[in-house]
């Protein structure tokens, strides 16, 4: 019991050392690009020496890869309470806020094309990575859903608008101008491309209700 009891502490003792490294790497990304990043510099951030991260992490990739996992499963709790509260957000505040996350998060945003780019399905992170890009497309089709998008064609719309969303922001971001110009001119294009989206499903569903009640 004594020695269960001991067990169970070394284990949180080791999560919480873990924790600290990947909170002091995520401090590093905030300043600058991932691949500037090496595990010394995060070792000095955490105070501890650079043997000590391989004690938890076997590569700087996997360490890089559970920061920015916890990263966005992190600010996936936002859009959570955006879609699910009693009035939801609009299609162009989801996708401004959307936006405007991986434009003041540029690791983030780097770590998320350096992973879809990953060719190997077997890895296990490719595997975490799909699961937590799949509750962004969730959830951008219950907001289609609350706007009232039949449940049969929101998965598929709510599929090609965050790929559009993602497109858009890789074709501009880097735009020939200062941060400030190239955000402006990123959210124009998002705003332009969420209104036409969202007068089409607007107009497709008041169609699809009004054939509903002639046929009916």
């Amino acid at each position: 019991m004594v020695e269960s009891r001991f067990g169970q502490l070394k284990e949180k003792e080791k999560l919480a050392r873990k924790q600290i490294v990947i909170e002091s790497a995520l401090a590093l990304f905030s300043k600058k690009p991932f691949f500037k990043v090496g595990i010394r510099d995060v070792a000095r951030e955490a105070g501890i020496s650079p043997a000590t991260i391989y004690r938890y992490f076997p590569s700087q990739e996997e360490l890089f890869n559970e920061v920015f996992l916890q990263s966005i499963a992190s600010v996936s709790k936002e859009f959570k309470t955006m879609v699910q509260k009693d009035k939801p957000a609009s299609i162009e505040e989801f996708s401004i806020k959307f936006v405007d996350h991986l434009i003041e998060n540029e690791s983030t945003f780097q770590m998320t094309t350096y992973l879809m780019l990953k060719s190997n399905e077997e890895n296990p992170i490719i595997g975490r990575f799909n699961s937590i890009t799949r509750i962004f497309f969730n959830l951008f089709e219950q907001l289609l859903i609350r706007h009232g998008v039949e449940k049969e064609s929101a998965r598929i719309y709510s599929h090609s608008y965050i790929a559009s969303i993602t497109g858009i922001l890789m074709a501009f971001r880097h735009y020939p101008k200062d941060k400030k110009a190239i955000r402006q001119r990123i959210l124009k294009i998002i705003k332009t491309t969420s209104s036409l989206y969202t007068d089409q499903l607007i107009n497709k569903t008041s169609l699809s209700h009004g054939a509903s009640r002639v046929k009916g």
